[in-house]
């Protein structure tokens, strides 16, 4: 675990403040060149619904900001979307954690739109219609340049926050890299000094 983790969990302790997460490589695995149409080509990465149940504790927002250009291509709707949304929400539910809300932008990547990453617009949005949550406490966790470059614009708009990249090779345009959503939880609960449930019910070596 990383100093920088520590240092993330003990500046936001007992405050109001927002973790912005990618979807698409961060909590499911990416369909590269293509998009997540049905909930049949939905699939968690590993270890993640642990993971949401472990930031669950952690954080007192958390908010899905993802960019969806599938819907302006016409390759599915928003009613499609919001059904992959639905079922995600669900799962993640059932397994003990939460997600608050979905941003999405449907747009296409040559509209210039003020909500398709790396425009910091969604979490913007989420923060202007929440004012008693600290935008500058946000943490943006990614996996693209475009998911840092929007934590880093959204810092520079909030006057604070951190970005954290998904990836196997440090980045050093992020506070933080760390291999998976899964992996960072784990830092996360050692930073919190909460005991993992398996080391909790494992039962004890004879004398």
């Amino acid at each position: 675990m990383t100093i920088g983790v520590r240092e993330m969990v003990a500046e936001r302790e007992g405050r109001s403040w927002t973790l912005f997460l990618d979807r698409d490589g961060v909590i499911n695995t990416r369909i590269m060149g293509g998009y997540v149409r049905t909930w049949d080509e939905f699939h968690f990465e590993p270890g993640v619904l642990d993971a949401l149940r472990m930031l669950a504790r952690w954080a007192p927002r958390i908010v899905v900001v993802t960019n969806q250009q599938g819907v302006g291509k016409g390759l599915m709707s928003e009613a499609d979307l919001n059904a992959v949304h639905t079922r995600m929400r669900e799962e993640v539910s059932a397994a003990g954690g939460r997600i608050d809300a979905i941003q999405f932008c449907p747009h296409l990547d040559a509209q210039g739109c003020e909500c398709r990453k790396p425009s910091p617009g969604m979490a913007t949005s989420y923060l202007a219609a929440n004012p008693d949550l600290d935008g500058t406490l946000s943490v943006m966790i990614g996996d693209t340049d475009s998911d840092v470059e929007m934590g880093r614009r959204l810092a520079r708009r909030t006057g604070g926050g951190a970005t954290v990249r998904v990836s196997p090779t440090a980045d050093p345009a992020a506070d933080l890299t760390s291999p998976s959503l899964a992996a960072f939880a784990a830092d996360v609960r050692l930073a919190l000094g909460i005991t993992p449930p398996s080391s909790r019910s494992r039962p004890r070596s004879p004398a």
